[in-house]
């Protein structure tokens, strides 16, 4: 036998053996009837499904904690402090506040449930009610109304200035009331809808009680949150109408007593002083993390009261940095996410 045969018999029986040992390996991984190729590989493929599944666990316990207030049993000593600060701003002082929070309706405040005579905050729930009926193409904003004798009132405003006759676009009406709290052109609006019942069962429908004695009312820090809450949502639904609304409050009268920063405020301002002092604001603070802050007083046009009302929001927008930085890490904690 030559070499050559010898080295085909060889080669035959190498691949024989590879064969075998390929075949045995194999089967032994494989019951009849299943397509999976080995134990290993449905071992690893589990595995994977189990931390798969752990993720999302973990996921949901972090998004069931991110969705909840806040214990403050877990607030840090420095974000106590930060609270109290707040809170001590109006020791002494006629005035009080409610501070919350947009996304997890975290909330304090003092005597937010105390009456105070709302004077322009009020014009903020009909613009409201109006661009909403717009919406729903029950009011036509292009509708044109008369300035008539009546309607020439005191206080704050350009359109009383105006010829009596002239006639205004519903939506222009409406700019003038947010941006520059109109009082005539309040009192143009309300005819048109039919008075402030129209407002007053609105809101009464969403859970929040106007108290009207006068075409103003009154209203509370809590009551004030509450519109700023309904704007913020109508905000969020992306309606054209809705971003006017925040765009003209942003860019009301008065913003240099809540403007703070870079932060951006859309706020309604209120005030009485010669009827008793009254000096009101209800803001939506756009932070990383909106808030809502209505400040109610009987501190007129003055030094205190500015300095309140900056030093209020400047403590809150810290506060709120803070506390949505410790929830985080909170939740994060509890959800024992590593990175």
């Amino acid at each position: 036998m030559n070499k050559r045969y010898l080295v085909i018999i060889l080669v035959f029986i190498i691949l024989i053996n590879v064969s075998f040992i390929f075949c045995k390996s194999y089967f032994s991984g494989v019951k009849i009837g299943n397509t999976k190729k080995n134990n290993k590989s449905i071992s690893e493929i589990l595995l994977n499904k189990i931390n798969y599944n752990k993720n999302i666990i973990q996921n949901h316990e972090f998004q069931k904690c991110m969705n909840k207030s806040f214990d403050e049993n877990n607030f840090s000593k420095e974000l106590k402090i930060k609270k109290e600060k707040i809170i001590s701003l109006y020791d002494d002082l006629d005035a009080n506040f409610m501070y919350s929070d947009l996304i997890d309706n975290y909330s304090f405040g003092k005597d937010i449930n105390e009456e105070s005579y709302a004077a322009s905050v009020t014009k903020l729930p009909l613009a409201i009610y109006i661009y909403k009926e717009a919406d729903k193409g029950n009011i036509d904003l292009n509708k044109e109304i008369t300035f008539l004798s009546k309607y020439k009132v005191s206080g704050s405003g350009v359109l009383k200035e105006t010829d009596y006759g002239k006639k205004y676009k519903i939506k222009t009406v409406l700019e003038y009331v947010i941006k520059f709290s109109d009082n005539a052109g309040y009192d143009m609006l309300l005819d048109e809808i039919g008075g402030t019942d129209k407002v007053k069962n609105y809101f009464s429908k969403l859970g929040y009680e106007i108290k009207y004695y006068d075409n103003f009312g009154d209203i509370t820090p809590s009551l004030g949150n509450g519109y700023i809450k309904e704007v913020y949502k109508y905000y969020l639904s992306g309606s054209k109408n809705a971003k006017k609304l925040v765009d003209d409050m942003i860019n009301s009268d008065n913003s240099k007593y809540v403007k703070t920063g870079d932060v951006l405020v859309a706020h309604k301002y209120g005030e009485y002083v010669e009827g008793g002092g009254y000096y009101n604001d209800v803001s939506l603070n756009f932070t990383d993390y909106p808030f809502a802050l209505s400040i109610t007083s009987t501190l007129g046009y003055s030094d205190e009261m500015e300095n309140l009302f900056k030093k209020s929001h400047e403590l809150s927008i810290s506060f709120n940095e803070l506390y949505h930085t410790e929830k985080y890490n909170y939740c994060k904690g509890k959800a024992h996410i590593l990175n």
